[in-house]
This record gives structure tokens, sequence and C-alpha cells, in this order.
């Protein structure tokens, strides 16, 4: 996700994120959980950070590789014997893919690469992400994708699954230790976690791309939704209004990008298996609510009508 700007800020912009490169790399990477099973010294973390960053620029991408590396963080941190693949939905001409096949490739693991390779589909009436989209945008073959995936990344850890996410998504029947989100729709959002998030890992992560629209994002604060899809409470997503905090400039909102001329959004944002995102306070004489693990339970004197069923206490 990118946020346009006038060209003539567009100098100053890439001359600022040229010069953040290094640092961003040296910043993100230096984490003292990343498993020394996979032997990455720092001149290796410069190397991998270094082309992930070449990637982004060889390969059109709607991605910053600053989210890429912190993708690529999180799966370093995942112990080696940890079971699970990688899935990437929405791959375009396959600049996120190629990169989050060099990690696949450092850290063993497959990456299984969900995509119509035909652009987006026709957007639903109710989709309040539609008319900011055409049938066909996004489009990249899967011949392309795997050009360049081929040139600048490990197609040999990579699974293609070509088709519509309700279509090919059933299929999983793996465990998955990360997934990357790049759908656009509201309707493909929902699409994916209902069918992704069952089978992610305890502790495993979902990154999404669209982070800074806030009606979008509300899908993981949803208590209604995550209580009728999986009979449990919301988990909440790092980042969500305004992307993970990778040194970008963007105040927001969205519908003010003409005010900020020189804003803009090249991140992303993450939510993990595990997490919470779900309010249980009352004031006194108010109601109260007990959560049980993966449950949530009205204990008080309120009508508990906006509640799901109570738990067994």
């Amino acid at each position: 996700m990118t946020l346009r700007t006038g060209s003539r800020h567009r100098p100053l912009l890439r001359l600022y994120f040229l010069a953040t490169v290094p640092v961003s790399i040296f910043f993100i990477l230096a984490s003292t959980k990343v498993d020394p099973a996979y032997r990455l010294t720092r001149t290796k973390k410069l190397r991998l950070g270094l082309r992930m960053f070449l990637n982004t620029i060889r390969i059109p991408t709607a991605s910053s590789f600053k989210v890429h590396l912190v993708m690529a963080l999180k799966l370093l941190e995942v112990p080696h014997h940890q079971e699970g693949k990688v899935v990437e939905c929405g791959s375009w001409q396959g600049g996120s893919a190629a990169n989050l096949s060099l990690v696949c490739e450092v850290t063993g693991r497959r990456l299984a690469i969900f995509d119509s390779f035909a652009g987006l589909p026709e957007g639903e009436a109710a989709d309040r992400e539609a008319p900011n989209y055409q049938a066909g945008d996004f489009h990249g073959s899967q011949d392309d994708v795997r050009r360049n995936i081929e040139r600048y990344g490990a197609l040999d850890c990579c699974d293609f699954y070509p088709g519509w996410f309700e279509d090919t998504l059933p299929q999983v029947d793996f465990p998955v230790c990360l997934a990357f989100l790049d759908v656009d729709y509201e309707s493909s959002l929902d699409t994916c976690v209902r069918h992704l998030w069952p089978h992610l890992v305890d502790g495993g992560h979902l990154f999404v791309d669209e982070c800074a629209i806030p009606d979008y994002v509300a899908l993981f604060y949803s208590e209604s939704w995550w209580d009728e899809v999986f009979g449990t409470t919301p988990p909440g997503l790092i980042g969500a209004g305004t992307g993970l905090a990778l040194g970008e400039y963007y105040i927001g909102p969205w519908d003010e990008q003409d005010a900020h001329p020189l804003q803009h959004i090249t991140t992303g944002a993450y939510t993990r298996k595990g997490m919470s995102g779900h309010w249980t306070y009352r004031p006194a004489g108010h109601g109260s609510v007990s959560v049980v693990p993966g449950r949530r339970k009205s204990s008080a004197t309120g009508s508990g009508r906006d509640q799901p069923a109570a738990t067994p206490g």
C-alpha cells in the first residue's frame, strides 16, 4: 500500500527512503529472539535485507521492503523445529513473494502463493472497498510471478495455488506459521481470515497490507464477527490505522492525504494467534465481563443482549 504524493515531493521521499535502508535493516533484524539455528550473522542479515530492498525496485510491488523485513524477522524468530508453512494471498508481480521465498530458503519452509493470476475480481455491492478498484487490477500472470521469483528469489521453496480465494483456500490442510494478506477487498479479507485462521499455529502471525483504513481493519476488533465465525473473542491488530512504526511519515487519516502531501504509508500491520483485542471493563453497576480462554461470558447485572451465550461457569 502506498499513498500517492505530488511529483515535486517524490525526489525528497526517495532520498529519505534510500537513506534509511541500512538503518531499517539493522534496527528491524536486530532481535535477540532470532533462532541461532539459522546461523544468520550480522553480515548475512544485511545481505538479506539489501536483497529484499533491491527486489522491491526490480519487481513492481505495492508493499514496502520494511514490512517484508518485519515478516522476515517474525519468521526468523520462529524456532526451526516449529511446524508451519508461509502463505501469501495476493502476489501481483511477485515482489513480496520473492522476498518471502528468500526467508523461507533460510528457515527451511515452504511458501504457498494464492492468487487468481488474473487480477482482482469484480467487486461486490456490499464491499465498501469495491468502488476503489476495477476487475483486473493488479494483474500478474503465474508465468510472470514464477519468472520474477526464479530470478530474484528462491523458486524451489514455492507452491502455487491459482484461482479465486473462495475456491483455493478451502484446500489448506497444513499448519501456517505466517500469512501475508494483500487482498484489497473486504470480501477477500473475510474469506482469507475465515479459512487461514484455523490453521495458524499458536503464536503464528497474520499480516495485512491495507492497515490505514479503520473500517477495513475493524474486522480484527469485531466481537460479533469473531464470535459468529470462530466462537471466540477478537485478536486485535498491531499497527491498526497507521501501520507499524517503521520510520514512515503518516499522520492520517486516509481521506486527508491531499492536506499532507509528504505523508505516505509503506508499511503493514499484524495480529498473532493468542493476542487479544477484547474490551472487558464495565463501570460498577453497568455489568462486567469475565473471560475464559477463547470465550467471553456476561457475569453481572446487565441484560447481556450484546453478549454471546454465557459459558457455564
